[in-house]
């Protein structure tokens, strides 16, 4: 097998990240936007010593699992991989995706993944975007990176944004080429009722009746339709009766913290971004919440701090939403020495939180649940609640 060669391959699966599976000879071909149970003609764009990456030149027979994609820029833009799948057999891929990275990265042979929570809307949810305006020789694109990585697809709306998003992304093209505006990376945030730009670097989200302000180049959960559902299983996981201390790593605005409160009788709150621990608290003081208390710091030294000043009450529970690569070892080896009697792990990468897991487990903890839920339909993204208890 080499570059430029054609074969015929039904597709078996899909592999974590959004190719189909096939195989020639049986050997392994990744093939973007295929479908499980496609025969389809490739011709090979890469071969490796282990695997080969293939293009479709044609579908032979295409799977009934297979339908029309709703953008226009589907196969060019890197943002979406599944609107070729119907959505019920997209959350079916997303869990299974999930148990394979805990059984093969995880080391558990039988993880509890349970069923995939699934988004009430599944395109024009997102309430927020990070567009690309460049200028070229071409004129100004405003976009998103196209599926190599290396060029920006210019974009006139996106399918899965909110409907306030596309209007905004359609008056920055006009003012791009009227002011000659500078080539930026631009986070966009919806524009809905009660939840928009205050005042310029703030935007106000609510959730469940509670109001957040968040930095515009801030992190907020992205899902308009599945954000509430997110706080009512994490909260389900971690009352058991009154709660002594909670601790809420990675904490950003306060988001968890502030739902936690109530069942608390105290919370601490560690983020590394010292402007978002400012917004952190003023969410927690206009809803009148007063056992929070917000650090700016390192998690790994933060934590260790929390050992050895000693917390006023038992710890019950950490909670702990890390960037996709995860937690170091050393942060991980903080969290096990305060002996927190629950954790609750938010990942939106499976395959670093299996890892993850894996020490967690190895140090003392046993895995009781993986909720897998779909904040982001249409892409290859899951986000995952582990609940993990000391034994």
């Amino acid at each position: 097998m080499k570059v430029k060669d054609r074969f015929t391959v039904k597709i078996e699966r899909m592999a974590f990240g959004g190719e189909g599976v096939g195989r020639v000879d049986n050997f392994v071909v990744f093939i973007p936007f295929a479908t499980p149970e496609d025969e389809l003609e490739i011709e090979i764009t890469q071969r490796k010593k282990n695997f080969a990456r293939g293009k479709i030149l044609n579908i032979i027979n295409s799977s009934p699992l297979r339908v029309k994609p709703l953008c226009n820029y589907y196969e060019s833009c890197g943002g979406c991989c599944y609107q070729h799948i119907n959505y019920e057999q997209q959350l079916e891929i997303k869990k299974r995706q999930v148990a394979e990275a805990f059984v093969k990265i995880g080391r558990i042979s039988a993880p509890p993944v349970a069923a995939m929570v699934a988004s009430s809307a599944s395109y024009h949810y997102r309430g927020k975007a990070q567009c690309h305006r460049i200028t070229s020789s071409d004129g100004v694109k405003l976009g998103f990176l196209d599926i190599s990585g290396g060029k920006i697809v210019d974009i006139k709306r996106c399918e899965i944004m909110e409907e306030t998003i596309n209007e905004k992304i359609g008056r920055l093209r006009e003012n791009a080429f009227s002011r000659n505006e500078k080539d930026a990376r631009l986070n966009i945030w919806s524009d809905l009722p009660n939840e928009q730009e205050v005042k310029k670097g703030q935007i106000r989200r609510v959730v469940k009746g509670k109001e957040f302000l968040v930095s515009a180049d801030g992190f907020f959960q992205n899902n308009l339709f599945l954000t509430e559902t997110m706080v009512d299983e994490v909260c389900r996981m971690a009352f058991t009766g009154k709660l002594n201390t909670v601790v809420d790593v990675y904490c950003g605005c306060g988001f968890f913290s502030i739902f936690l409160a109530p069942f608390a009788s105290e919370v601490v709150g560690i983020e590394l971004n010292p402007r978002a621990v400012q917004f952190a608290q003023i969410n927690a003081a206009k809803e009148n919440i007063r056992n929070i208390k917000f650090i700016s710091g390192n998690a790994e030294s933060e934590l260790l701090k929390l050992k050895y000043l000693t917390l006023s009450k038992a710890l019950d529970l950490l909670i702990f939403d890390p960037p996709r690569i995860g937690c170091s070892e050393s942060v991980l080896k903080a969290i096990v020495g305060l002996q927190p009697q629950k954790l609750i792990y938010i990942s939106c990468n499976p395959v670093t939180q299996a890892r993850d897991v894996k020490f967690l487990i190895e140090s003392g903890y046993k895995l009781s649940v993986l909720l897998p839920l779909d904040m982001f339909p249409q892409t290859q993204h899951i986000e995952v609640i582990a609940l993990l208890e000391l034994e």
